[in-house]
């Protein structure tokens, strides 16, 4: 039989052929990312989904399928005080890094983009926690904040000022402590969104200053529509860290901390940690991390769906 020329075939097959050519190049370009989200997600985290919906037998060295003890540790927590302080702890650290971070970042990213002075050694010093591990990082604030500044005020001032990291002032050090998590994240966010700026389209940059725009204008109705895209990204990945996020307390207070310092990031990497050997604390913090995930991702679906509303 012969073969029908696609050029010369009639509206309808070149239309079939079209559609499936189309398919298949969907298809080819959808298997990586499908592939890395059944790999490096639900593969690397099937363990855990699992556990959240057993207990561990110590006596045997096995795990049980009886989700009853997890939801009694959880009835438990939740109704203790300290939990709740986490959880709020937890959404502070969010609005410090997520939102006032980024309306910090977007700003001074701009002011870095206008090349105004100082600019290239404020994107030097910006740029230096990404290429520093953030333990040496937060050692050095560590040792800044608790004895520099003290000896900087005992030998100008002649004022004794404590070490707040061992003065016991909890609520002192753990917000010295989020103002450290805000600079080491805001960097990064500053040079990505300069990066942003900089692709935006010169000519119309160059037809807004003709019409008049001052740079409050171009930045509120030129740079930041361009950049919306990328905002919403940190926007989104700040949501989905909100329980996940432990607030560098591992790498300047290790496990010497209260529930008023904690959050539930902090809560479930401390309770890993030390039932490492045991495996008792394995199944209820997997059922908690699944808890705090299935309150994110609505979440994060609604600044999303958010970000696309504004962008029609």
């Amino acid at each position: 039989m012969k073969r029908m020329d696609p050029i010369n075939a009639p509206a309808g097959v070149r239309r079939r052929h079209r559609d499936r050519a189309d398919i298949i190049f969907y298809t080819l370009l959808m298997i990586l990312p499908v592939v890395q989200l059944l790999i490096f997600y639900f593969g690397v985290n099937f363990q855990s989904i699992c556990m959240a919906f057993q207990k561990y037998d110590a006596k045997n060295n096995v795990f049980i399928w009886d989700i009853t003890k997890n939801l009694t540790l959880f009835r438990i927590d939740i109704q203790m005080a300290g939990f709740w302080n986490m959880v709020g702890n937890s959404l502070v650290v969010w609005i410090s890094t997520s939102l006032t971070g980024t309306v910090l970042a977007v700003i001074f990213a701009y002011y870095i983009y206008r090349r105004h002075p100082l600019s290239n050694f404020f994107k030097f010093v910006l740029f230096l926690p990404s290429v520093l591990p953030g333990i040496l990082l937060a050692v050095m604030y560590k040792k800044f904040v608790g004895l520099g500044i003290p000896a900087f005020m005992d030998y100008l001032f002649e004022t004794t000022v404590a070490d707040v990291f061992n003065a016991g002032a909890a609520g002192g050090r753990v917000n010295l402590i989020t103002l450290f998590t805000v600079w080491v994240s805001f960097g990064p966010q500053v040079l990505v969104y300069t990066g942003a700026m900089d692709r935006v389209d010169p000519a119309i940059l160059e037809a807004g200053r003709i019409d008049g725009a001052s740079p409050l204008q171009e930045f509120f109705r030129i740079i930041l529509p361009n950049i919306a895209s990328t905002v919403s990204t940190f926007l989104i990945i700040g949501v989905s860290s909100i329980f996940t996020n432990q607030n560098n307390l591992v790498s300047f207070l290790g496990f010497d901390t209260t529930t008023a310092e904690s959050t539930i990031g902090y809560y479930l990497y401390k309770k890993v940690y030390e039932d490492f050997q045991r495996k008792s604390g394995f199944c209820y913090a997997a059922f908690l991390g699944l808890i705090c995930t299935l309150i994110v991702i609505p979440l994060a679906f609604g600044v999303r769906k958010l970000f696309d509303k504004g962008d029609d």
